[in-house]
């Protein structure tokens, strides 16, 4: 079935309206009749110089299935006296009366006003398209991450707005991007509860009283890796999700404020997953695959996520390989097999992954290509297996704080050792010996990744990237409880340490310059530089990463707490401490920042002294040298402002967002900010402070 004739029987509308000059018509004069709700709002994506994507959800207010017509409209004024667009839809339950309609013919870098119109029921938006390719006007944006509902609230959205609307028109924010986990498949998970400033469980409602829990799913969901956990199932599942989270008005009010970027991370489809490859069930292990879960995900986020693939342009000489949702029927089946690429060819795999391609580039001025990356569809399996049994001295969580040498070693699969991998790393059975070395991107997309840096004439370069790319060691330290190097986080690009040398290589190799990664997914504040190879005794830097914490879940550091109660104590201090035994305010102090951005030496000074002086003194200035902040203790969001120039970037830290104070926002407890000028990948500054600073700073 062609992606049309599918479009066309599903009611999901992606046609192309051009820009018309008409009177206005069709909502002037009509009453409200409350017949029709837009109950999840409204949507913009993708903003190009001509084109943008508008979105709605739209329904019966009395319920039903039937089809609804509904008017899309688009004009350059608020008030809507002249219209430049108008057309006609049929929207049906196929799409869960979700459309999209991507909008070409208009006037680069231009505020247009939209609105859908169902019998005399209204709803409005605005958007802003890019500027023109030749433009070199500053570019502003902000960039979020990780919004679980049942964590915490969406004040940050909403303190966002605020700023914005106070800010002059030409510092404003033009479009947002979203690097992934827009919504939590899980509900009810022991990670998933609002926590108080010492990692203590609370209630938390949404500011009109009511509780903020998801609702249950419509299937019952799966079985978590708790009692109390379940997890989306069918497309009805996701689609519940998506249309749950989009309640919080926040959220809603910020896309309707401005055009998203959008990728996905994990948690649009299962957490910490790969390819078609969920990682828990009822036991918390996977032996079969979840092709249809896969598949069901996919097709929820293309309705509710406005974004332009099929139809998208990509860097001149690079072909577009994104592709909207198409219909596929699969099977859960396992699979284990892998081809040359590392890519798992069973059938149903295959067209599973197929069924909706999301990597694309979109230009943005003449300052600006972002590069927008899936981390998750290509990608292997992780590089030590989750269901092998550990030596509790030696793991502590399949895919947290592993062995260095082991993650290296193996991810190069049948290439380590010149050709001649070991049967066992350190008595672990060396389970990659026979495959290729370990992808993020996969084959293809690391080949349009590598055409498209290098074809880009932009001045700045900007990947949307889903995970930590920088190198986060650990490293053993005097006295240390720990008896060998390790890295801090296996969900992310440390877990394949091969491929990203190669990918930073190639930038050197090719004399690619000027490129920022920004990233989510880890819930905390970094900011730090990209070196061709981490483990080359001479790096060169190459690039530079900002990552910005969650919207609203639970905190890096809340993670690492609780993993470390009832852990020796030696390990417990390199995490946390009493605070309130130096004098402090909290039982739980940050101590992950120390030993991420000063090591374990510097971290075990603060849980025996709890003095920032003492422990700066202690700094090892070899521990994460690239790493210039680390703030893992935090929720908030990205600014950053793009110029020929260079690039300034700040994170912000907002008050904690278990306390919804509606219009007012969350307000903001400190901000980091950089700048990075143009051609010297080595120029990150050190950070320049607002409000309260992140322990032990």
């Amino acid at each position: 079935m062609k992606r049309r004739e599918f479009l066309r029987l599903s009611g999901c509308f992606f046609a192309a309206a051009k820009l018309s000059t008409l009177p206005a018509c069709g909502g002037d004069d009509d009453e409200p009749t409350g017949v029709y709700e837009f109950p999840q709002g409204v949507a913009s994506g993708d903003p190009r110089a001509t084109s943008v994507i508008i979105w709605t959800r739209v329904q019966a207010t009395a319920g039903g299935d039937e089809a609804i017509a509904v008017t899309a409209q688009v004009s350059e004024d608020e008030g809507f006296g002249t219209i430049v667009v108008e057309q006609d839809l049929e929207i049906t339950s196929a799409s869960d009366h979700t459309l999209r309609l991507l909008v070409t013919d208009l006037s680069p870098g231009t505020i247009y006003y939209y609105r859908f119109v169902a019998g005399g029921d209204t709803i409005v938006g605005r958007t802003i398209t890019a500027p023109s390719n030749e433009n070199t006007e500053p570019v502003h944006l902000a960039w979020v991450s990780c919004q679980d509902y049942e964590a915490g609230t969406y004040g940050a959205y909403r303190q966002m707005i605020n700023d914005d609307v106070a800010a002059s028109v030409d510092e404003q924010i033009q479009l947002v991007v979203h690097l992934g986990d827009f919504i939590y498949e899980t509900t009810g998970g022991q990670f998933q509860v609002p926590l108080d400033a010492d990692n203590r469980p609370i209630a938390m409602t949404n500011a009109d009283g009511t509780p903020r829990k998801i609702d249950a799913f419509p299937s019952g969901g799966g079985s978590g890796e708790d009692e109390n956990e379940k997890y989306a199932e069918t497309l009805d599942d996701y689609r519940h999700l998506y249309k749950q989270f989009l309640r919080d008005p926040h959220l809603r009010a910020a896309r309707a404020r401005w055009p998203f970027i959008q990728t996905w991370d994990d948690h649009e489809f299962s957490d910490d997953c790969w390819q078609s490859q969920a990682n828990y069930d009822s036991t918390g292990t996977v032996d079969e695959g979840s092709q249809q879960r896969k598949v069901s995900a996919n097709q929820a986020w293309f309705e509710f996520i406005p974004a332009n693939l099929s139809d998208a342009e990509g860097v001149p000489g690079v072909d577009n390989e994104a592709s909207d949702f198409s219909a596929t029927e699969v099977s859960n089946a396992p699979f284990d097999e892998v081809d040359a690429d590392n890519f798992a060819d069973e059938a149903n795999n295959i067209a599973a992954i197929a069924s909706l391609t999301i990597y694309r580039s979109i230009r943005y001025g003449k300052n600006v290509d972002f590069v927008v990356t899936d981390l998750r569809s290509y990608r292997s399996d992780h590089t030590i297996p989750e269901d092998q049994t550990y030596d509790s001295a030696a793991f502590f969580h399949p895919r947290t704080a592993l062995p260095d040498e082991m993650i290296r070693i193996m991810d190069q699969g049948n290439t380590a050792n010149g050709g001649n991998p070991p049967d066992d790393v350190d008595g672990l059975p060396n389970t990659r010996k026979e495959r290729p070395p370990g992808t993020m991107l996969g084959a293809a997309q690391k080949a349009w990744w590598k055409s498209t840096m290098q074809n880009s004439d932009a001045t700045w370069k900007i990947w949307c990237n889903e995970m930590p790319l920088m190198r986060f060691g650990v490293k053993v330290g005097p006295a240390s409880i720990l008896l060998f190097d390790r890295v801090a986080f296996c969900d992310a690009w440390d877990d394949k340490p091969t491929e990203r040398a190669e990918l930073m290589t190639f930038l050197k190799d090719q004399s690619i310059d000027n490129v920022v990664v920004l990233t989510g997914d880890i819930h905390a504040h970094f900011a730090g530089t990209l070196m061709d190879d981490y483990d080359a005794e001479t790096q060169t830097p190459v690039a530079t990463e900002f990552i910005t914490a969650g919207i609203s879940s639970n905190s890096l550091f809340s993670f690492f707490e609780r993993a470390v109660r009832g852990q020796p104590p030696g390990l417990r201090d390199l995490v946390t401490f009493d605070a309130t035994e130096f004098g402090g305010e909290r039982i739980v102090e940050n101590n992950l920042n120390v030993m991420l951005r000063y090591g374990t030496g510097a971290a075990q000074v603060g849980a025996e002294t709890g003095d920032p002086a003492q422990i700066l003194a202690a700094a090892d200035p070899n521990a994460n040298a690239h790493l210039k902040f680390a703030d893992c203790n935090a929720q908030g969001y990205g600014l950053m402002t793009i110029t020929p120039a260079g690039v300034e970037a700040t994170l912000v830290t907002i008050n904690r967002p278990i306390v919804d104070l509606g219009d007012a926002g969350q307000g903001i407890a400190g901000t980091a900010s950089f700048t990075v000028d143009a051609g010297d990948a080595a120029s990150l500054s050190e950070p320049a402070f607002t409000g309260t600073k992140p322990f032990p700073l």
